[in-house]
């Protein structure tokens, strides 16, 4: 036993974790959908715009419900007619280089079997495991945010600036922008928080690194805002999706707990169902501005529904509960049993961080900054409990570094 799990020490890392990539393989062919499920339509429609030459159709009838990101990777499978199942199993090359990113990560303040143990349990996540035969954005952004806490860690050692690093990390921020449009608020919050660090004369280094980062990733956003603006004659616009989850977020009913609802079943509900139907004739970007200003008159009028709402927001991302008129069932034990470990450690490691924060890198301080304004952000629309898992490859290594070099934990022999 000895003898085999020193060979396997000695493996490069990317046969070390080569089970994982035939465990996710086998989840793609296993559980690939034989039609459509959730939002894949959506995306795979987006990408045939894209080859078609746009994006949104023009006003009035605009749809800008995501952000182009993810359709940009899926658009040469389509143009080179590959089958759907192609798509699919880049998730799994993406899950898999995601682990390799997360073990070389840790192993740049970690020993190698810290960094293997941790890049493991990672791979054993499994509430992920639902979106990897599936057309979705989970896997891209998982990969993103995996390789974005890479390349913080290794700007943040340099001493010197180098442009290739700075330039990598912008545009694959960017990119995460153009998968998830709620981080481009996030670059505009940590770009200020980056502009506030030059004031601590211990910070202006890292602020210095970082001010250059998220001032490129907002720059190489320019030109899609810049596309929302020919098609919507509005600045800064970069979804028509928010409304409406903002208004599903503002419920003021008793036994609504704020998470979305789509049309159908708003239609049914009689505490939806006048307002819902007053705007079916709308526009695209007149019944998102409509959803904006019903959801603020909610929050305003019932400040104390719309906090509940988002405390009930909170149990969504970790537990995958509560939500409203669905009955739970043993399902949601998939959730919560691994969220239940996972937000333990969590919490213990954000404490200790935070009482020795003299002794996180300062790489890893603003990294966590850019997670818990993202996490904020969510809380505060319907989220589900994928808003959260995506962020799992930066936990594993916050949680690592605070195991690791703050605290040790020893068993005493007799």
């Amino acid at each position: 036993m000895k003898k085999l799990l020193h060979w396997y020490l000695g493996l490069n890392v990317y046969l070390q974790l080569a089970p994982f990539l035939l465990l996710y393989l086998a989840i793609c062919f296993a559980f690939a959908p034989h039609n459509f499920v959730d939002d894949e339509e959506r995306y795979i429609r987006f990408a045939r715009n894209i080859l078609h030459g746009f994006y949104s159709p023009p006003l009035p009838n605009i749809d800008l419900w995501n952000g182009p990101g993810y359709p940009l990777v899926v658009a040469p499978f389509l143009l080179l007619k590959l089958p759907l199942m192609a798509i699919r199993i880049l998730n799994a090359l993406m899950m898999y280089v995601s682990l390799v990113l997360v073990y070389k990560t840790i192993k740049l303040y970690a020993f190698q079997k810290t960094a293997l143990i941790c890049a493991i349990l990672l791979g054993l996540y499994f509430p992920v495991y639902e979106k990897i035969p599936l057309i979705l954005t989970e896997c891209l952004t998982w990969f993103l945010i995996s390789l974005i806490g890479y390349l913080f860690f290794k700007i943040g050692k340099e001493k010197k600036l180098s442009p290739k690093n700075i330039w990598l990390c912008a545009i694959a921020i960017t990119f995460l922008v153009m998968t998830k449009v709620v981080f481009g608020y996030v670059i505009i919050a940590m770009l200020f928080i980056s502009l506030i660090l030059f004031l601590p004369p211990k910070f202006r280094s890292s602020a210095k690194k970082f001010t250059y980062i998220f001032a490129l990733s907002f720059l190489l956003c320019v030109p899609y805002l810049g596309y929302t603006y020919s098609v919507t004659h509005k600045p800064f616009y970069w979804t028509n999706s928010g409304g409406w989850s903002l208004y599903n977020m503002s419920a003021p009913y008793a036994n609504d707990w704020g998470d979305w609802k789509d049309n159908p079943q708003m239609l049914q509900n009689p505490n939806y169902k006048v307002f819902v139907d007053s705007l079916l004739k709308l526009h695209p970007m007149d019944r998102d501005a409509a959803y904006k200003a019903k959801a603020i008159e909610n929050i305003k009028h019932y400040p104390k529904k719309y906090l509940l709402n988002c405390v009930a927001n909170l149990g969504r991302m970790f537990f995958s509960y509560p939500f409203t008129d669905m009955e739970q069932d043993v399902k949601t034990y998939f959730t919560i049993i691994p969220n239940m470990f996972v937000l333990v450690f969590m919490v213990i490691t954000l404490g200790l961080g935070i009482f020795y924060y003299k002794k996180l890198p300062q790489e890893l301080i603003i990294l966590l900054l850019f997670i818990l304004i993202y996490l904020a952000g969510s809380t505060l629309v319907s989220a589900f409990r994928r808003m959260f898992y995506i962020t799992m490859p930066f936990w594993t290594v916050f949680i690592a570094y605070v195991l690791t070099n703050i605290v040790s934990i020893k068993i005493k022999k007799d």
